[in-house]
């Protein structure tokens, strides 16, 4: 975790650039300054965490209960704060339908997730990651690559791992699709920063690696990718890939141009929401380009302390000025009218940061967090759950100055925790 730190210090020196930032546009609308701060239906008590590198779980499950981290260990809890069932001495859990599935150190474990009834358990020695897809878990058992059929624990298959970044620090994985993985290892040496390896989910083996990349866009046999800013040399800022999941080999590449600046070997970032894709160039700003379109970017911001957060047709951008009061960062949202004429408007604020569950996958701003159709920013001690058309649908509260969020369908919750110290869960009614 301390040099995940390191690693993340390291890329927001290297964006800590100056701008100025849409003087024209209109101000905070009264629908987001003013809208009804809600406090807690309920807060308890959550057990002090041993350490940094504690897994902050807060996981909601299909019956609309949240598992929640608890020192050790976590428990279920329902819409009123009621422990409903809990298992200790576990490192990490995943949903997998009506299933819960555990790890420990030496187990891989799965449970019904209305009472804890025990489905099946697998011996496994330090498993780093779980991932579930379609049928099947993905995870390694004493440095093996190994595939789990889901409903009995049954070794499907196992693969020998063989990494291109050593020595290995595995940090999670995610699902990319019903066939493959993608697996997040951190190193450290001469450069340090993370490597992704794609996994064949029928078979455990790592099929092929990019380092410091993002990876999105997936289809059933393809998956886009664009480097990010780290230590290590990259491509020009705006060259999206599209490669195949089974082999790696480039299918297509995408360059958008942005405008050039001084320096020849400037770094970027490139997301895309379903309207358009948004590139930027920590020299020249963030530009708009129309989905299918490379030639024509439309200038959003000038500087580089600047994220666009995808939500539906919608990308919401946050502007960092470094100025105080921090809750002066202008939040921006950028979406095309029914005509596909698009339109940025100022809607907010925002300072502090919140997180969510981890994935295994590179956060694009430490200030928001999408939950299902909503993106929950922290704005000064409150965290606004906004839909892609700017709208807030409420404004809570947070017990701490960064919560873990996490959401169902009626409740929001927030999770506040730091190591050899008391912790605290809220939750909020969404209704």
């Amino acid at each position: 975790m301390i040099r995940r730190s390191m690693s993340i210090r390291l890329r927001l020196l290297a964006v800590a650039l100056v701008f100025a930032a849409f003087a024209s546009l209109s101000p905070l609308p009264a629908s987001a300054a003013d809208a009804p701060v809600r406090s807690p239906r309920w807060t308890r008590a959550l057990a002090p965490e041993a350490s940094y590198r504690t897994i902050a779980t807060l996981l909601p499950l299909p019956d609309g209960t949240v598992l929640v981290r608890n020192g050790t260990g976590v428990f279920a809890t329902d819409a009123r704060g009621v422990t409903r069932w809990s298992m200790p001495n576990v490192t990490d859990a995943i949903a997998d339908g009506s299933a819960v599935v555990f790890r420990r150190s030496n187990v891989v474990f799965a449970v019904r997730s209305r009472d804890a009834g025990v489905l099946w358990k697998r011996p496994c020695s330090e498993p780093p990651y779980l991932v579930a897809v379609a049928d099947r878990i993905v995870t390694m058992c004493g440095g093996v690559s190994t595939v789990l059929r889901a409903r009995d624990g049954s070794v499907l298959a196992n693969h020998p791992v063989k990494i291109s970044t050593a020595p290995a620090s595995f940090q999670g994985a995610r699902r990319l699709t019903d066939r493959y993985v993608l697996v997040t290892n951190f190193f450290d040496g001469a450069w340090m920063g993370e490597s992704y390896y794609v996994v064949d989910a029928w078979t455990g083996a790592f099929l092929w690696s990019m380092t410091d990349s993002d990876f999105f866009d997936a289809d059933a046999t393809t998956v886009a990718m664009s480097q990010y800013p780290s230590m290590l040399p990259l491509q020009t800022v705006g060259t999206v890939q599209r490669r195949r999941l089974a082999d790696g080999a480039v299918v297509s590449t995408q360059h958008y141009d942005t405008p050039k600046g001084s320096d020849s070997e400037v770094r970027g970032l490139v997301t895309m929401s379903q309207a358009a894709t948004y590139v930027l160039n920590m020299e020249t700003g963030l530009f708009r380009f129309r989905r299918g379109e490379t030639r024509d970017p439309q200038a959003l911001l000038t500087g580089s302390r600047a994220a666009a957060v995808p939500l539906g047709s919608a990308a919401f951008l946050f502007v960092d000025q470094m100025q105080r009061p921090a809750r002066d960062n202008p939040l921006y949202l950028d979406r095309p009218s029914a005509r596909g004429v698009f339109s940025t408007r100022t809607i907010g604020g925002f300072s502090g940061n919140v997180v969510g569950n981890a994935d295994g996958s590179r956060r694009i701003s430490d200030h928001a967090v999408q939950l299902g159709d909503r993106l929950a920013v922290a704005d000064d001690g409150v965290i606004r759950l906004y839909d892609e058309f700017g709208r807030v649908e409420m404004s809570a509260k947070s017990p701490c100055s960064l919560p873990q969020v996490a959401a169902t369908r009626t409740m929001l919750f927030m999770r506040c925790a730091q190591p050899h110290s008391p912790g605290i869960l809220a939750g909020f009614e969404r209704s």
